[in-house]
């Protein structure tokens, strides 16, 4: 019988490889700074990267010099590295202080040699990825702007949200700039589309959380869409 995941509502770590850190040894580890480079673009690093502590921020960089974001990295995440394409021009950053494991091919194939349930773990993390992606270029090409937002919005309620005092709460640290990158929106359509929810009494953000007052209201949005 096949296995049902759950998907990513954001970009962070997917499924986590926890059990790959048997294998520690077979690997060389390395910890990196705060705003230092594990991945340079157009590097070609032939290894899998698997993340100890902290967290990483995958980019790629487009023609023009811009860093545009594509997911984050947490504990237990694996990077695919081994392959690169040409002119990805991806950039790995730590945004904290980290540690990751490196794995080359060999490595790792000695691991999984030791325990083949790995090579499931692994096939999970990917396919999370995957799913994650695909599901966003669908959201690109049905949904409005503002439609995206609030679906963004609604499906964090009903992963993270907690009822508390008559609202809903979802414990997040989402500033405007990342739920920008998230979407795929500019940092000012975001901005105004927050801005007419918290007028309409319907949600309001702050730094570390989204307060939602009217989730029949948000839901019926979503179908509505807004004008901003």
């Amino acid at each position: 019988m096949g296995e049902v995941l759950r998907g990513c509502v954001l970009p962070d770590t997917f499924y986590p490889v926890e059990n790959l850190r048997a294998y520690l040894d077979f690997g060389s580890q390395r910890s990196y700074r705060k705003g230092e480079a594990v991945l340079l673009p157009d590097e070609v690093l032939g290894k899998m990267i698997f993340v100890l502590s902290g967290r990483l921020k995958v980019s790629t960089i487009t023609p023009d010099g811009r860093e545009k974001f594509i997911y984050s990295a947490g504990q237990y995440c694996l990077m695919d590295r081994l392959f690169s394409f040409e002119e990805d021009h991806i950039l790995i950053m730590a945004v904290e202080d980290s540690k990751v494991c490196f794995f080359t091919k060999e490595q790792l194939l000695m691991a999984f040699k030791q325990d083949e349930e790995l090579i499931i773990d692994v096939l999970r993390n990917f396919a999370s990825k995957v799913y994650y992606f695909l599901n966003q270029t669908n959201e690109l090409n049905l949904y409005s702007p503002s439609v995206r937002i609030l679906r963004l919005i609604y499906e964090l309620y009903k992963s993270k949200g907690k009822y508390k005092n008559n609202t809903w709460e979802i414990n997040a640290y989402l500033p405007n700039k990342s739920i920008s990158e998230i979407t795929g929106l500019h940092y000012v359509t975001v901005s105004k589309i927050f801005g007419y929810l918290k007028r309409q009494k319907i949600f309001k953000k702050t730094k570390t959380k989204i307060i939602i007052y009217d989730v029949e209201r948000l839901k019926s949005l979503i179908d509505e869409g807004i004008t901003y």
